[in-house]
């Protein structure tokens, strides 16, 4: 798909969107996420939502922005039909997505990134097809694990056989750049049952592989089992031995860790997610999707009926000036999650101010302990395998 207002990245400021489907078939056990059942009346309505939202913006987007990466997101927005993906993917076509010049094989165009969420068992070669037409070139299958058993004690509606049928059928359409999301500390998993799921994903050589450890959220039926005592988790011992089987066997596969929880193939980053991490701005549509535009941090109201009702301008919630302080924070939280850091050179231009002398009384510490190192040729500081290891520790450090 080509926006009727492309413009080359270096003209306009450099946008992110984030487009929330706020739909699944089925909610999962584990999941605090902002997504439930809803019928396609309620879907339908949903979508003409949407694209007001999109016209309401377009018109700033277009003046001063050029959007570099698009994520449709969930929920499940695979879940939706094959009709309402291809408006919204006409309506996005409307706005100033970018074209980036660079060199791919013999020279070939580099478009922005577009990926969209899917879950096995919603694919049909339908949507597939739809999902190209518009434009998605980067696709997220939701596995979280190969074994049947781990799938049901998740709530998941998928087999593995679903996974297997989506990944080929994403190939045979075409798809090159395709995510892999896997979960560890599954309830009764086992290091010999994630080590075989890790093993089952490589063989099939998804471009890119996200490994997240469950986390028992509160408000969640995992939550109230835990309450009671009914959900065995494995121990310490078991979550360290995944946490390094990761490591050891993605990287032996050729996948680089370019953040804690996520590895690629060299060049198959996610550009949308490194977005967030280097502090660049963001706008979401949707049911309570958040956006980081002009320095403010604000969300969308996040009742369906609320969204469904409201005029566009209203939908938005308390904006919130984020300060210089609370700037040089996030810059610095975020950007440690990734492998390569951050930029001392980027940070002074930013804030007027040098990392070293901000932190003049914190980094000794943490460079004597090995928590963080430097690579001095290019003014990066980032996270030893020792500090990702504690990294919620070593980031506490630079709370000002």
């Amino acid at each position: 798909m080509r926006s009727n207002t492309e413009r080359r990245v270096n003209k306009k400021k450099p946008l992110s969107l984030y487009i929330h489907i706020p739909f699944c078939v089925q909610k999962c056990l584990y999941c605090d996420f902002l997504s439930a059942e809803a019928s396609g009346q309620e879907k339908e309505a949903y979508v003409k939502k949407l694209l007001e939202e999109m016209e309401y913006w377009k018109k700033t987007l277009q003046k001063e922005y050029v959007i570099q990466t698009v994520f449709l997101g969930g929920g499940t927005p695979t879940c939706l039909s094959a009709e309402e993906l291809l408006g919204i993917g006409r309506k996005l076509s409307e706005l100033p997505l970018a074209v980036c010049e660079g060199r791919e094989g013999k020279g070939d165009k580099l478009f922005f990134e577009f990926t969209a969420e899917a879950n096995p068992g919603t694919l049909t070669r339908e949507k597939v097809q739809a999902l190209k037409e518009i434009g998605v070139n980067r696709v997220s299958i939701g596995l979280q694990s190969a074994q049947e058993k781990e799938l049901k004690a998740l709530g998941r509606i998928h087999s593995y056989q679903d996974f297997l049928d989506s990944f080929h059928l994403l190939r045979e359409c075409g798809f090159n750049n395709i995510n892999v999301d896997l979960m560890a500390d599954i309830p009764n998993q086992t290091v010999e049952s994630y080590q075989e799921t890790l093993s089952f994903v490589t063989e099939l050589s998804p471009e890119h592989i996200s490994s997240y450890s469950l986390i028992v959220e509160e408000g969640t039926p995992f939550y109230k089992m835990w309450e009671e005592g009914r959900l065995q988790l494995p121990d310490e011992e078991a979550d360290r031995q995944m946490y390094c089987l990761t490591q050891e066997m993605l990287l032996k596969e050729g996948y680089q860790r370019y953040e804690i929880s996520n590895y690629a193939r060299p060049g198959k980053e996610c550009r949308h997610n490194l977005t967030y991490w280097e502090l660049g701005e963001y706008l979401g549509f949707g049911l309570g999707a958040s956006s980081y535009f002009k320095g403010c941090r604000f969300s969308n109201v996040d009742r369906l009926q609320e969204y469904l009702s409201l005029a566009v301008r209203h939908l938005q919630k308390e904006k919130k000036l984020l300060s210089k302080k609370e700037e040089m924070e996030e810059y610095v939280f975020l950007g440690l999650r990734m492998r390569k850091g951050i930029s001392a050179e980027d940070y002074k231009r930013r804030f007027g101010i040098s990392f070293y002398e901000c932190y003049q009384e914190v980094l000794p510490v943490l460079f004597e302990n090995f928590l963080l190192a430097e690579d001095k040729n290019h003014g990066r500081i980032y996270l030893t395998d020792k500090g990702i290891d504690i990294s919620n520790m070593v980031l506490a450090e630079f709370l000002l």
